[in-house]
């Protein structure tokens, strides 16, 4: 896809530990979707979703790619009277992977994306085909 307004994502939300979290979803159609292998993008600290649109829509033409805002970040709900602990981020991601039956799943992540996802594929290896 060349033209950048091709390809659109759709917005959805899931539940993790009573919080709503958002996601986008790049793979424009149920039938795209489950025929392209299942890629998460994790964003850093200071992040959002947003910030992969540029690579999401590369790669949707051959991932069905997924884009979540970690908690307290962008879309997502606010944690309310704790703290942000990776594990808690980690959770998160295995329910989206779980009630959105991406299992396993490819991940690239950067910078606190990265070290959540490497968390990811020490706690639920089982999840998790690759990682970058």
């Amino acid at each position: 896809m060349s033209d950048f307004n091709q390809a659109r994502p759709t917005s959805h939300s899931y539940f993790s530990q009573r919080l709503k979290l958002h996601y986008l979803d790049w793979g424009n159609d149920h039938e795209a979707r489950d025929s392209k292998p299942h890629l998460m993008l994790i964003h850093g600290s200071q992040d959002h979703c947003h910030n992969w649109d540029w690579v999401s829509h590369d790669l949707c033409s051959d991932y069905h790619v997924i884009v979540p805002d970690l908690r307290g970040h962008g879309d997502s709900e606010w944690v309310k009277g704790s703290a942000y602990t990776n594990l808690d981020y980690v959770y998160d991601l295995a329910q989206l992977i779980h009630q959105e039956n991406l299992e396993p799943v490819n991940i690239i992540a950067h910078s606190m994306g990265g070290t959540i996802a490497c968390l990811l594929a020490g706690v639920y290896p089982e999840k998790v085909a690759s990682l970058i």
